[in-house]
């Protein structure tokens, strides 16, 4: 049973992370801050669970999506700043 409910915790996570995109935000009609809120809670939650339950596919599963995470929000800020210095307020450029 608890083979099951972490395949299951797995699937989820997977869910969660594909929604959590500007189409996944729009189609649910809830803000993508709070999809991203939502997606580290519930990783936070399972690499506690798996710790607890010794389901160590699921915490390296956990593992392998915060990283992926931390690297996209590394990313967003780079570009962030490097907009911010060069002025620009979109990464494509105006069409005159």
């Amino acid at each position: 049973m608890l083979r099951i409910l972490t395949f299951v915790a797995i699937g989820a996570l997977l869910l969660l992370r594909l929604a959590r995109t500007r189409f996944g935000a729009r189609l649910l009609g809830v803000p993508l801050r709070v999809l991203e809120i939502v997606f580290l809670v519930a990783l936070l939650l399972a690499g506690v669970l798996a710790v607890v339950f010794e389901q160590w596919i699921l915490l390296a599963v956990v593992v392998v999506l915060l990283v992926i995470s931390g690297i996209e929000e590394l990313r967003r800020r780079g570009s962030r700043s490097v907009r911010a210095v060069s002025g620009q307020s979109s990464p494509r450029p105006r069409s005159r």
